[in-house]
């Protein structure tokens, strides 16, 4: 059975349900809180190993909860996986520049949850890296992580670069293609737009997104997804995207 110990913060009873039913079966400790004061006090009786949490609560929302989390040295902060509402990604991107590895769009899926919560497991604390070269090298990093196909350091390279991104399309194409090859599908495509929203011109992303519906309303896409620079070439692709 899984050792790790899990708590869960939602104003939100049915949702704490459906999150500890998503979970329980992998044998997790599963605690829950339902406001972002009950989740402080929780972490400071017994630090878990990760919190689910949402941003919209009553008492402390999610974002003062982060900025709490922040006070605390970073080889003791729980990780924390943040629950939005469907198109709040500005507020999950700023969840990331406080902290948090992860954010899931209400309602993910049980098997969102847990394959969520598994990633987060599997990365380490470490303090605010020194990202010599800036955000363009970053970037970068980000590319060979994702054709090497080693997803979990490009997610992490991502999370830690919102401190230096600028919002700009090519972030966005980038974390669009991560989230894909999660298979969250819905969430890489609002990604997409939003790269193109700031870009409507910018092709890699306009290429991600009609190669994404070609899949989502037909089982598969004839092209791979393209990252997007100079360098660039048809990017493999990706994993449990396509039949």
């Amino acid at each position: 059975m899984n050792s790790a110990s899990l708590l869960i913060v939602d104003d939100e009873a049915n949702i704490r349900l459906v999150l500890r039913t998503a979970l329980q079966s992998e044998g997790y400790a599963i605690r829950e809180a339902a406001n972002g004061n009950q989740a402080l006090q929780a972490v400071a009786q017994a630090k878990p190993d990760v919190i689910v949490l949402d941003l919209r609560m009553p008492e402390l929302d999610g974002m003062g909860v982060l900025e709490k989390l922040r006070e605390m040295p970073a080889d003791q902060r729980p990780r924390v996986i943040v629950l939005t509402a469907y198109g709040s990604i500005a507020k999950a991107v700023q969840a990331t520049r406080l902290g948090a590895l992860d954010f899931l769009e209400k309602p993910a899926s049980p098997t969102e949850v847990r394959q969520a919560v598994a990633a987060a497991l599997k990365q380490e604390i470490e303090p605010a890296a020194d990202w010599g070269g800036g955000y363009v090298a970053v970037l970068d990093r980000v590319r060979k992580a994702l054709r090497l196909a080693k997803y979990a350091d490009a997610e992490t390279l991502l999370m830690k670069a919102t401190d230096l991104a600028m919002g700009d399309a090519p972030y966005f194409n980038l974390l669009g293609i991560l989230y894909e090859s999660r298979r969250q599908w819905r969430l890489a495509r609002k990604l997409y737009g939003k790269a193109i929203g700031i870009d409507k011109h910018y092709e890699p992303a306009l290429h991600n997104l009609r190669r994404l519906y070609q899949l989502e309303t037909t089982g598969r896409a004839q092209e791979p997804v393209t990252l997007g620079d100079e360098m660039d070439i048809w990017f493999a692709r990706l994993p449990d995207s396509c039949t």
